[in-house]
């Protein structure tokens, strides 16, 4: 006993450090950190990455970004990209000419005569072979030659006289002459019971383009009694910038030109500049490890920068083929080029922390580790049923970054040590001393017998 002793002694300093570090504090793990700073409480908040912090990352796949409370307990993450621009929608009344009834047997003999200006605008429009009544039947003819792009529904009005409820059929043209289909059966209501109102006035579209539109009930169905129409258009929001980091790189063989970013940047767009004009056909790859195989991330393109009596003209960004990460990059260039290397810029949009407000606050924004990834939690879930709750249209509260706090520093990005290896190794080496030691001992006693 007194030897087994002896031995779990000369064992501890093994298991110590193991223990030490499971009861290690969480931040010791992180490179970095940033007081997330809200404005209001809510349940939810969203925050853009800075470039400070993608220099921060150690993971190609930012694992290593977590949201932590005051405790320094992991609350629940997402990493998101940025949001697409919302598209809203423009409203235009357009002018609209009232039409007779086609015949309910034939459509196809529902002849339209109209007479247009210089521009194609309908000036006047007749319709013939609909019957007796001659207007207020609920057809019409709609002009959208004043409306800027495509048309994506009509919104009509009406006099709420009586109750509505008719099915209608769209057709478009760009000449009066040859008419196809948009709409087979849109529906229109206005209608109320108990005190409610239901009122439905639009008939969508998709996205057309024609000059023409023709509308008309379907054959059974009451007339709507039309007072106005508008056109409905899909204005795209303001398209965010990307943001460009400045690469200076370095010649190799062969008239290569290498660099490195040290940022986990989601580059998406690529661009050569030089302080001299020149005119080059380059080609673009990378790696993450610099023992890896290249990998070409552009098609091959022109990059110029030319100079004249009328400015400076320079060719556009070129798209990746998609979002990399990576650590190495190299261009590629089919002539040898004097002079230093080029300015390789890489573009990229920042993306977005979500995170749930669990916990304790205040929040912080830990990055940089090679010990710790991001806990995956039920984020994704939680707005969606919050969104359904609040609406559509309801997106996390704003949330920006402080100062950036140092925690463990370069040490964050060293991989601890196996220490189940060394304890492995440990009680191998001790079993077998202790082996040794009981057969020397049973040894020594045989020759004193």
């Amino acid at each position: 006993m007194r030897r087994l002793g002896v031995w779990t002694l000369l064992l501890w300093p093994t298991l110590a450090p193991a223990a030490e570090f499971e009861t290690a504090e969480l931040e010791e793990s992180w490179r970095h950190a940033w007081p997330v700073i809200v404005e209001e409480p809510a349940a939810a908040y969203g925050l853009v990455l800075t470039p400070e912090v993608y220099r921060s990352l150690h993971t190609p796949t930012l694992a290593d970004l977590q949201v932590v409370d005051a405790r320094g307990q992991a609350v629940p993450t997402l990493v998101r990209p940025a949001p697409a621009p919302a598209a809203a929608e423009g409203f235009r009344r357009v002018p609209w000419f009232p039409l007779s009834a086609p015949p309910p047997s034939d459509a196809t003999h529902w002849e339209l005569i109209g007479e247009t200006d210089a521009q194609g605008r309908l000036r006047r429009i007749e319709s013939r072979g609909g019957g007796a009544e001659a207007r207020g039947a609920g057809a019409a003819l709609v002009d959208l030659g004043a409306v800027d792009g495509p048309v994506s529904a009509l919104t009509l009005s009406w006099g709420a006289i009586t109750p509505v409820d008719s099915l209608y059929r769209v057709e478009g043209s760009d000449d009066l002459e040859t008419w196809r289909t948009l709409l087979a059966r849109g529906r229109l209501l206005d209608i109320t019971h108990d005190g409610a109102h239901l009122v439905r006035r639009r008939l969508e579209l998709g996205n057309t383009a024609v000059r023409y539109l023709r509308l008309r009930p379907l054959p059974g169905q009451s007339a709507v009694v039309l007072a106005g129409i508008q056109a409905v258009t899909r204005q795209s929001g303001p398209v965010a910038k990307p943001s460009w980091e400045s690469l200076e790189g370095v010649r190799a063989e062969g008239g290569e030109f290498h660099y490195r970013l040290a940022a986990r940047l989601p580059v998406s767009l690529a661009d050569v500049t030089s302080d001299t004009p020149y005119a080059a056909r380059w080609r673009l790859e990378s790696r993450e490890e610099g023992d890896a195989e290249w990998r070409a991330r552009t098609p091959a393109w022109t990059g110029y920068r030319l100079v004249d009596e009328t400015g400076e003209l320079r060719s556009p960004p070129q798209a990746l083929l998609a979002t990399r990460r990576d650590r190495h990059w190299r261009l590629l260039t089919d002539a040898s080029r004097a002079g230093p290397p080029p300015t390789l810029r890489l573009g990229y949009t920042p993306e977005r922390v979500v995170f749930l407000a669990e916990g304790v606050g205040p929040w912080r924004l830990v990055a940089g580790s090679a010990r710790v990834v991001r806990q995956q939690g039920a984020v994704a879930p939680m707005l969606d049923s919050l969104r359904r709750r609040q609406g559509q249209g309801w997106e996390p509260a704003s949330a920006r970054l402080g100062e950036r706090e140092t925690l463990a520093g370069e040490a964050a990005l060293t991989p601890p040590r196996d220490w189940t290896l060394w304890l492995l190794w440990g009680v191998l080496v001790a079993g077998t001393l202790l082996v040794g030691g009981l057969a020397l001992r049973l040894l020594r006693r045989g020759d004193e017998a």
